[in-house]
């Protein structure tokens, strides 16, 4: 048995060391491309009700003759109807001509103010989500020019 050798107790914790850093470093790959995905998911869940309500304002807005703005937005076409944007609940209203249409879920807070006609509109956002996400922005529509 003149020729046998075995590992030594430094060797064998080096190599316990070195496959611990590349299970490690495995794990943090694998927890990061599971959990990136959702978290960006997420986001646009957080971004796109706001986009909407953004695109339905600019239509509306760029047709209005006067608004009156505050917790609802009040606005009045040449034809004398109006369009009316509301918040109930966590969803924002649209509502003209007696229907009303969700155009944003998951508001938490909707503000609109008018300023020569310039109407601004902020939403907060916050879907249910783990990641605690909430989406913050402000929207300005030019109002049809008088005269």
């Amino acid at each position: 048995m003149k020729g046998e050798r075995g590992y030594t107790l430094t060797e064998a914790l080096v190599a316990i060391v070195i496959i611990g850093i590349i299970v490690s470093i495995l794990g943090m790959v694998v927890q990061q491309m599971v959990t990136v995905p959702q978290w960006g998911i997420d986001q646009l869940d957080a971004i796109h009700p706001i986009q909407n309500a953004a695109h339905w304002l600019t239509l509306d807005g760029q047709t209005a003759e006067s608004a009156t703005g505050g917790s609802s937005l009040t606005l009045t076409l040449p034809s004398e109807a109006t369009i009316i944007y509301a918040l109930s609940g966590t969803d924002l209203y649209r509502s003209y001509g007696g229907a009303n249409r969700t155009i944003a879920r998951n508001v938490v807070s909707a503000n609109f103010t008018i300023q020569s006609k310039v109407i601004y509109m902020t939403l907060v956002t916050t879907p249910d989500s783990r990641w605690d996400i909430s989406e913050n922005y402000t929207y300005r529509a030019y109002m049809r020019p008088t005269g």
